[in-house]
């Protein structure tokens, strides 16, 4: 995180800084999810109870959840060699991004190794940067698709990984026939939503569904007196 920290304001060009918090958390994952392109990862429902005190103490930009799903010493573990990431996810207008560590504590993306790796910040630089790719596209911002390097001749070289391309995507240094492409500048402004920037709000229990008609019912009664006491606030500011 020391190293996304300098790399970020580095390959922007000081378009953006970085400030985090480092959060372990002891208590266990009770569930995962899985589809058949991403395998098995964690989604914002899967830890959500463990996260959201965290998320009440301040306001965040980003989240990255960071696990190990195995271990090489249990071989039924799941295998997994190299990170693999999962970005471009939000809670509660948060970015998310889901980091699966190797199994193997030894591997070399872990450390910087001037024969090996100069770059083991890549996953954390490549998930968040797929979190600015949703949200150009949600604020109608053109910008190349992030896993289109190949597209406009850039290597994913040994050292480096893919440091060239992702410093000319942050900084719209992309050379096309039809000019420089990118992240527009504008980007990095964008903040999420939060409980702040409304002045009528009340919690939503994000991903439970009523489990029957009692509490169907409930729900719906709950919103609808929530939405006319905002009615008559917003009447009696009227009058004044």
């Amino acid at each position: 995180m020391s190293r996304f920290k300098t790399s970020c304001e580095e390959l922007s060009f000081g378009k953006m800084s970085v400030t985090y918090d480092f959060i372990t958390i002891k208590e266990p994952i009770t569930s995962l999810s899985y589809d058949e392109e991403n395998g098995y990862h964690a989604e914002a429902k899967d830890v959500k109870q463990l996260i959201d005190k965290y998320l009440q103490q301040k306001n965040y930009d980003h989240i990255f959840v960071c696990i190990k799903l195995g271990d090489n010493a249990h071989p039924n573990d799941i295998p997994v060699y190299d990170w693999i990431g999962l970005g471009g996810m939000d809670y509660l207008g948060i970015g998310f991004s889901n980091i699966r560590l190797p199994n193997s504590n030894n591997n070399y993306t872990y450390k910087y190794d001037a024969r090996i790796n100069t770059f083991p910040e890549e996953v954390f630089i490549h998930e968040f940067l797929h979190s600015l790719e949703r949200i150009s596209k949600e604020y109608g911002y053109d910008r190349p698709n992030l896993h289109d390097y190949e597209k406009y001749s850039y290597k994913n070289e040994r050292l480096i990984g893919l440091k060239k391309w992702y410093k000319d995507y942050m900084n719209s240094e992309i050379k096309t026939d039809n000019g420089k492409i990118g992240l527009n500048k504008e980007i990095y402004s964008l903040k999420p939503n939060n409980e702040e920037n409304f002045k009528f709000t009340y919690t939503l229990k994000e991903f439970d569904e009523p489990q029957n008609v009692i509490e169907e019912i409930k729900m719906i009664i709950t919103k609808a007196l929530s939405n006319i006491n905002n009615l008559l606030i917003m009447k009696e500011e009227n009058k004044i």
